[in-house]
């Protein structure tokens, strides 16, 4: 998901006094985004539990609607059972969103420093390829550090992977590190990139062009913040849902006991299910969209730019 804080600011940074004003309001946009964003990941974390089970199951070769998968949820483990997994959610979004803010910001500066002696960039502002590749560099280096605690999200949201009962995310670490090593904390750790990349990548330059767009016929900031954020997000979602599947199979289904390469994933998905098996949960992973991104609003981050 996306919290308010990595929705970040595409104008060119100041200095002085107004840099360490700046600094102060990102600061408490990270923290306010971070809890923010927190909240919202307890709230939806059904939708992850059904999506992550949708995924398996097609593994599997059974085949279920959302509200199919939300029925047998709760008729196995009851209520409780959609909310496996917030632990490593929660801690999984706290580390990341510090990451990818820090990441974002550092990226930022070098390409404004460039831009400034290449004329790279015009009126103080990210043009939408460097929006691009700023979104997509921080957020590729917060998905590879967040990698072991994703791995631990998907595995506690599904309990049908193995008869490991994890006691919490701690736990589940050290078990997955004395079991299979370190290559199991980073299972799947290439379409994890390829899921959180390019959707931070697209997201970051859509949202900024439509922000950019709508702020010159005068709408309003909330408005313009709420539509822009929705509707990047949802062209995000749909690009990089294929990747979302591959990295689900792979950090949860092993063939015969051996676990497959992305490449191999992707064949065996798609001579399983045909092409339709690459957007199995696109509805749990799109439905809270708008939501999120109302309630990121109504939270009032500090204003940027």
């Amino acid at each position: 998901m996306v919290t308010e804080a990595e929705k970040g600011d595409d104008t060119a940074p100041s200095s002085g006094s107004s840099a360490t004003g700046r600094g102060q309001n990102k600061l408490a946009s990270v923290l306010s985004g971070s809890f923010s964003g927190a909240v919202v990941s307890v709230c939806v974390q059904p939708l992850d539990v059904v999506r992550t089970r949708l995924q398996a199951d097609a593994a599997k070769g059974i085949s279920r609607s959302t509200t199919g998968a939300f029925r047998v949820l709760i008729k196995e483990q009851g209520v409780r059972g959609l909310w496996r997994g917030t632990s490593p959610t929660v801690a999984r979004l706290a580390i990341g969103v510090g990451v990818h803010f820090l990441a974002l910001e550092f990226i930022k500066d070098a390409i404004y420093n460039f831009g400034s002696k290449n004329a790279g960039h015009s009126h103080g502002h990210l043009s939408a390829a460097q929006a691009f590749c700023s979104g997509g560099l921080s957020r590729g280096v917060a998905a590879a550090v967040t990698c072991p605690v994703t791995v631990v999200k998907t595995r506690m949201e599904y309990v049908g992977t193995s008869g490991v009962q994890y006691r919490g995310t701690v736990h589940a670490l050290r078990t997955i590190a004395v079991s299979e090593g370190a290559a199991g904390l980073m299972r799947g750790f290439w379409p994890t990139l390829l899921s959180n990349a390019p959707f931070s990548a697209l997201y970051y330059m859509l949202y900024s062009d439509l922000r950019r767009r709508f702020q010159k016929e005068g709408r309003s900031s909330t408005g313009v913040n709420f539509v822009s954020g929705t509707v990047a997000a949802i062209a995000a979602t749909l690009a990089t849902q294929p990747a979302d599947v591959i990295r689900t199979r792979m950090q949860l289904v092993s063939h015969n006991g051996v676990h497959m390469s992305p490449l191999q994933t992707l064949k065996i998905a798609t001579k399983t299910g045909g092409a339709k098996a690459l957007l199995v949960g696109t509805v749990p992973r799109v439905s809270p969209v708008p939501s999120q991104s109302q309630f990121m609003l109504t939270m009032g981050s500090p204003r940027r730019g």
